[in-house]
């Protein structure tokens, strides 16, 4: 394989680091620019470490050219692939960025599809940019993925609050809610586990990347992690991915794709809990079952990721319980009446929609 060329969004974060130990294991991929936020420290040893001379951060770096942001970095480098793990709304604009200035844009910032999928696609095909999942879930249905499939299938863990019970929800600290039963990751994703946002974000990922109807993805609780993603072929087969939940199996992936170049030979025994399956609860993740029901609706999924990044904001300072978070999220949306014919539409509803939900915080 001839020399790729890499640049990080997102760096200094759980999957910044992560994709460095995965290259740090592969021939032939060198990373020539990141960009990251306020960790100097994180940013300095990384530039160091791997050489590299190109960054984009909110702090100045004794080494290096800094640039003024994404779109300046990427026109210069021009790289193989952008790693693009920006998380939040940030995310979005370094995404649709990245598309014009690479040949493949392995995407792990879920708001990039479920604010601007319709343009971030458009873009892709424009610039014939790969698009590649780097999302677990996602990751494991696109290598499952064939022509002809009836349904998608995505499992949760069910966050903190899987084996809590509901009338003890009212009592939760974020403490208790950033104790994630499966995966280690940053605060507002582990909290987007226990409402199970996130799988209502990843819905509308998979709606945009395989574009399968909503009503034929379906989520189920799986304690263990270990089946990421399944498909329901139109003969009744059904193929699973099967693996210890560890998220340098899909970076890996959608940094060597079509080749797989990465090992790793862990993995989990064929045993019956590894394999054990259940209904999500309405009672106990109302916020999920809201984003299903929005999910074709662009303006409000742009709402639902801005107040839910409030919600989260606010009950991470103690300002909200953890039980108000789904009600702030549905009627913030349900403010939200207007049209996205443009990739500023997407910005500017997401400013409105911020700032609604601030201001209905404290009702």
């Amino acid at each position: 394989m001839e020399e790729k060329t890499v640049v990080v969004l997102g760096a200094t974060g759980s999957i910044g680091l992560q994709t460095f130990q995965v290259i740090e294991t592969l021939n032939n991929f060198r990373v020539i620019g990141i960009a990251f936020g306020k960790n100097k420290k994180t940013g300095t040893r990384i530039m160091k470490k791997f050489k590299i001379k190109h960054y984009v951060a909110e702090v100045q770096l004794n080494e290096g050219t800094r640039y003024e942001n994404i779109k300046e970095l990427l026109e210069l480098l021009r790289p193989d692939i952008v790693v693009s793990a920006i998380p939040g709304f940030a995310g979005v604009r370094a995404a649709l960025d990245s598309i014009p200035f690479t040949k493949r844009l392995a995407l792990a910032t879920k708001e990039a599809l479920v604010c601007s999928g319709p343009f971030v696609k458009k873009l892709c095909k424009d610039y014939d940019t790969e698009l590649i999942p780097i999302d677990s879930e996602h990751s494991a249905i696109f290598q499952l993925m064939e022509s002809e499939i009836k349904k998608i299938m995505i499992t949760a863990s069910g966050g903190a609050v899987r084996d809590i019970d509901i009338n003890e929800f009212e009592f939760l600290t974020p403490e208790k809610i950033l104790k994630h039963p499966v995966w280690n990751m940053g605060k507002r994703i582990t909290i987007d586990s226990a409402t199970m946002v996130n799988k209502a974000f990843e819905i509308i990922e998979a709606y945009e990347l395989f574009g399968t109807p909503i009503e034929d993805i379906e989520v189920y609780i799986h304690p263990t992690g270990t089946v990421h993603g399944a498909v329901l072929l139109k003969d009744g087969t059904v193929k699973i991915h099967y693996g210890y939940p560890d998220m340098k199996i899909p970076i890996a992936f959608a940094l060597t794709y079509p080749e797989r170049c990465y090992e790793n030979y862990n993995w989990p025994p064929f045993e019956n809990k590894f394999f054990e399956f259940y209904e999500v609860d309405k009672r106990k993740y109302p916020a999920y079952f809201y984003g299903r029901a929005i999910a074709k609706d662009l303006a409000r999924r742009i709402a639902f990721n801005a107040a839910d990044e409030v919600a989260v904001h606010k009950f991470v300072n103690g300002e909200i319980k953890f039980t108000k978070i789904p009600g702030l999220i549905e009627s913030v949306c349900e403010s939200i009446n207007e049209k996205v014919k443009s990739i500023e539409d997407v910005f500017e509803i997401d400013r409105l929609a911020r700032e609604i939900a601030y201001n209905k915080m404290n009702l």
